[in-house]
């Protein structure tokens, strides 16, 4: 493997660990469905499983990001331990990360604080040169009330 060849594996990994991070920023900035949706292949497949659902194509993408602010009022989703690795003709990629998430939800109609955490695997693609996601996907392992922990109060999309 040549020095360039090097160089732009380390650059696509990058940019792979830039569109999650864009993808949290979006999220944490009221679920900007537009924004969301920009981030996918057209037909691309956004999916959490455990508590959020699943959308596939820009048109679904925006309109789940929309009804998902709706229920979550502030979020800070951090993303983190990032693992890409990068297809040998560097066209395609797949990523893992963790998720500690606190957010402020409306459930029947109250608001209060959540403790979330998960992780994603997904898969990318580059075209014309970008990286978008093919698919994102997220577990979701654990979330409940701040005030009583996950251990006390598990809280799951069917009490939702």
């Amino acid at each position: 493997m040549t020095l360039e060849d090097r160089i732009q594996k380390l650059e696509d990994i990058r940019e792979c660990e830039q569109l999650q991070y864009k993808y949290e920023q979006y999220l944490d900035s009221g679920y900007i469905g537009d924004g969301i949706a920009s981030l996918f292949v057209k037909d691309g497949l956004w999916e959490i499983k455990g508590c959020g659902g699943t959308a596939r194509g820009w048109d679904a993408i925006k309109k789940h990001a929309e009804n998902l602010g709706k229920a979550i009022k502030w979020g800070q989703h951090n993303m983190m331990a990032p693992m890409i690795e990068v297809s040998e003709d560097g066209k395609s990629a797949t990523g893992k990360f963790c998720l500690l998430c606190l957010l402020t939800m409306e459930v029947d109609g109250v608001e209060d604080a959540y403790i979330l955490s998960g992780k994603y695997s997904n898969k990318y693609v580059k075209i014309d040169g970008k990286w978008y996601f093919e698919e994102l996907t997220g577990v979701i392992e654990q979330t409940a009330p701040w005030k009583k922990g996950w251990v006390k109060a598990a809280f799951t999309k069917e009490n939702w």
